[in-house]
C-alpha cells in the first residue's frame, strides 16, 4: 500500500509546470508553519539530560541549539540513527514501510526519486538499530512456546568471492553443491508465542547442537515457559536445572493421541515467512541475517502502528547515531 509521501510523489509528476509551481509554494507554507511549531517545542539536552537549552542558529538546515549546563551544542536529531540526514519524517517512515513489507531496495529508491547506495545506508541504519535494540532488550518467552529450526543457503550477495574461498560463486537461485544438509546452509534457530511475539537467530552452520540452542534461547525464557518442540533432543538443555518444561510432539502425541495441542505449525508458518521474504529479495547477505532476523520478529504479526514504533526507536537520543562505516563493518554474523 502507497504511503501519502508516494502518492504525493505520482501527483506532482503529472501536473503542469504552473500547477506545480503552486503546489511548491503551498508545500512552503505548510513547512514553515511546522518549523514554527518544532522551535516552539524545546528538547531536553541529549548529553547532560537538563531543561536548560536554548536555540542556537541553524546547522545544516536544521535548527541547532546549546544547554546551559553542558556548553554543548546539538540539533533534535544528534545521537540518534537520523542525525546528518537530510530527509525529514516522512521519508524515513516510508524508507521503514518499505523495509517492513520486503519492499525491494531499488522499487523504494524509485519511488522516492533517491539513489539506490542511499536507500540502502538507511534500510541498514534501521536494521542495524533493531539489532541493537533486541540485544539490550531480548524476547522473552513466556506461555506455551514452539521451537524449531530451518535452513537457509549461504549468500555473499553483494561481495566478489577471493580466489581461494572455500566454494565457487553461484548465481541467484542457484542450488547448493553438495546433496542434503551441509555448511552451505545456514541454520535459523526460530520460536514463537501461541499467543505473542516471535524470535529467531543464526549461530551456526548445518545441523544445530545444544550449545546453539542453549545460547539462542538459554536467556528468553523462564518457569512459565513451556516449550513445544519436534523429535531434536538438544532443545532437552532448555529444561536442565529447571527452567522450562519441554514436550517433545512426537512423544506426546504416542502417549496421548492429541494431535491438535502438540504441534509446531506456528514456527512452521514463521519458518515460510522468513524464506518468502528470502526469495523475494532473492536472498541476503549472509553477514547481514541477524539484523533481519531482527526486522522478521518485529514484522511477523506486525500491526499498523510498526512503522511508527520503529521511527520512534531510531529517533530516540540513546546513543543510536550509528555511521554509515559503522552499519557496515560492526555486529556482522561471521560464521
Amino acid at each position: 500500500m502507497k504511503s501519502s509521501l508516494v502518492e504525493a510523489i505520482d501527483i506532482l509528476k503529472r501536473l503542469s509546470e504552473d500547477e506545480v509551481e503552486r503546489a511548491v509554494k503551498i508545500l512552503r507554507g505548510i513547512k514553515s508553519e511546522g518549523d514554527k511549531e518544532k522551535k516552539a517545542i524545546i528538547p531536553k539536552c541529549p548529553s547532560c539530560g537538563a531543561n536548560r537549552v536554548v536555540c542556537n542558529g541553524h546547522k545544516s538546515g536544521k535548527q541547532a541549539y546549546i544547554c546551559r549546563e553542558c556548553k554543548k551544542s546539538f540539533v533534535e536529531t544528534s545521537k540518534s540513527t537520523r542525525f546528518k540526514s537530510h530527509y525529514g519524517e516522512a521519508v524515513w517512515k516510508q524508507v521503514i514501510r518499505d523495509t517492513v513489507n520486503g519492499i525491494a531496495l531499488d522499487e523504494t529508491a524509485a519511488n522516492l526519486r533517491m539513489h539506490h547506495e542511499t536507500v540502502f545506508n538507511m534500510r541498514h541504519k534501521i536494521l542495524h538499530c533493531l539489532e541493537r535494540d533486541e540485544k539490550e532488550n531480548p524476547t522473552q518467552f513466556e506461555g506455551i512456546c514452539e521451537m524449531d529450526e530451518t535452513y537457509i543457503l549461504e549468500s555473499s550477495k553483494g561481495t566478489k568471492l577471493p580466489p581461494d574461498y572455500w566454494r565457487k560463486p553461484r548465481r541467484h537461485g542457484e542450488k547448493a553443491v553438495k546433496p542434503g544438509l551441509s555448511n552451505e546452509y545456514i541454520c535459523v534457530c526460530a520460536g514463537v508465542e501461541r499467543d505473542g511475539q516471535a524470535f529467531s537467530k543464526i549461530v551456526n552452520r548445518a545441523m544445530v547442537g545444544s550449545g546453539d540452542i542453549e545460547m539462542v534461547f538459554g536467556d528468553r525464557i523462564s518457569g512459565k515457559t513451556v516449550v513445544v518442540v519436534d523429535g531434536l533432543k538438544g532443545y532437552d538443555v532448555l529444561q536442565e536445572e529447571g527452567k522450562c518444561a519441554v514436550l517433545h510432539v512426537d512423544e506426546m502425541r504416542h502417549s496421548t493421541g492429541d494431535g491438535n495441542f502438540f504441534n509446531v505449525n506456528m514456527v512452521s508458518n514463521y519458518h515460510g515467512f522468513i524464506k518468502e521474504r528470502h526469495r523475494n529479495a532473492r536472498g541476503f547477505a549472509t553477514k547481514y541475517l541477524n539484523r533481519y532476523n531482527a526486522l522478521f520478529s518485529k514484522s511477523y504479526r506486525s500491526t499498523d502502528v510498526l512503522v511508527d514504533d520503529i521511527y520512534d526507536l531510531i529517533c530516540k537520543s540513546a546513543d543510536r547515531n550509528y555511521t554509515i562505516k559503522e552499519t557496515q563493518t560492526s555486529d556482522l554474523l561471521e560464521i
